[in-house]
């Protein structure tokens, strides 16, 4: 089927064992001319080799600077992408309902005044067996320590709409807190506007912080605050340290410790009592992300920004645009059926007038998939591009057109 819907107009497509081809669209419906479009410095460029000097560049020198290294860690489908995404201004990281959306680390850049944010943004969390059984790449175990041994700051983000894993942090995060102590790390609870019962929150904020916040216990504040949500105060009744907190004071010993001890110290857990703050979110509606954003400016240290001001992430164009449909077809299909189709480049120019020209081709295992991709008269595989396509021209703010060829690999 080619379908264009600005003339609404359709026409037959074939559809055989070898090959189903379908759309060419365009789908213009935001002006680039308006100011949300403009940016001054900051850009995502569609050309491969471009965006790749372009992260190569070294930064500029920028009197006063500051930067902050953040990495971003949870289980999967916590939000993590959706609050990078929330955080920078820019959805450089692809999102979906489903888990695994996130494949490798990607860094996402924030400006402001002479600061300079870098997000590392990990894979959900898994173990080695989940590996294995789901048959992904190896960067959903290394990625996640990579990222920690960079950073200067540990996002923990943490769903509180599950209510089998609301009421404990994954061993997962357990571990890797417990491997790098010395490193300041602040607890986020998201998908709040999905907790029916607010006042849950107070009692999960003292489980998971196991009571202390700052290095100091924690009770609640009696008067509620908006939405029903109290905030945690301090109490600066003296107690004895914990012994969590002397090991904090002592990283280097414990940075060192054996994956085995490691298990040792996690077992029976489920929270963490260095946390340095705590925050209420729901990044889907943004709210509360300007609070985050706030704390991170504070923590940022004096230092020499890591990428030149440009710079917006330091992903690679073709891998975002495959990325970008991945997110929409785990999202429009159902069960496993998305993660058996492979997505890859087949065209990618830009031509004279500036429009970037992309064909995308799903291919697909079995011919059953195939058809369910395309769907009853092509209605998935149009929404697919269509959607894409424009995600595709906010990412790169030109203009794109965009092809998708659907193929079942018999």
């Amino acid at each position: 089927m080619l379908y264009h819907p600005v003339t609404q107009q359709s026409k037959w497509f074939q559809f055989n064992s070898s090959l189903i081809k379908v759309l060419s669209l365009r789908y213009f419906s935001e002006d680039f001319n308006s100011p949300k479009f403009r940016s001054p410095r900051q850009r995502i460029p569609s050309t491969p080799t471009i965006q790749s000097e372009l992260v190569r560049t070294p930064s500029e020198y920028v009197k006063g600077s500051r930067v902050i290294q953040v990495a971003i860690l949870g289980v999967p489908n916590a939000g993590k992408s959706t609050l990078v995404n929330q955080l920078s201004g820019w959805n450089t990281c692809s999102v979906s309902k489903k888990v695994h959306t996130t494949r490798k680390t990607s860094r996402t850049v924030l400006i402001k005044d002479e600061t300079q944010i870098v997000f590392l943004d990990t894979p959900g969390l898994v173990a080695p067996s989940e590996v294995k059984q789901h048959n992904l790449e190896t960067s959903f175990l290394i990625d996640p320590e990579r990222a920690l041994a960079q950073a200067n700051l540990l996002l923990v983000l943490h769903d509180v709409s599950n209510k089998w894993t609301r009421g404990s942090l994954s061993p997962k995060i357990l571990r890797l807190l417990h491997l790098y102590p010395d490193k300041e790390s602040i607890l986020v609870l998201n998908k709040i506007d999905l907790l029916k019962e607010k006042r849950l929150l107070l009692s999960l904020t003292n489980k998971l912080s196991e009571g202390i916040i700052g290095g100091k216990s924690i009770v609640s504040n009696p008067n509620p605050v908006q939405e029903g949500v109290s905030k945690p105060t301090m109490d600066n009744t003296p107690r004895a340290q914990s012994s969590s907190e002397l090991e904090e004071k002592e990283p280097s010993r414990f940075l060192q410790i054996s994956e085995k001890q490691v298990i040792k110290k996690i077992e029976g857990k489920v929270g963490w009592p260095c946390f340095s703050n705590v925050f209420m979110i729901s990044a889907i509606d943004g709210d509360g992300v300007l609070d985050i954003a706030e704390h991170l400016y504070q923590a940022a240290q004096p230092g020499r920004w890591i990428y030149n001001s440009s710079v917006v992430t330091d992903q690679n164009p073709h891998e975002m645009a495959i990325a970008c449909l991945r997110g929409k077809l785990l999202d429009m299909l159902e069960k496993e059926l998305p993660y058996s189709v492979k997505i890859s480049i087949r065209f990618w120019e830009v031509d004279v007038s500036g429009t970037l020209n992309v064909v995308l081709a799903l291919d697909c295992r079995k011919r059953f998939t195939a058809r369910v991709v395309v769907g009853t008269g092509g209605r998935n595989v149009i929404q697919l591009a269509r959607e894409t396509e424009q995600d595709l021209r906010n990412m790169f703010r030109q203009e794109v057109k965009l092809r998708l060829v659907v193929e079942p690999d018999v």
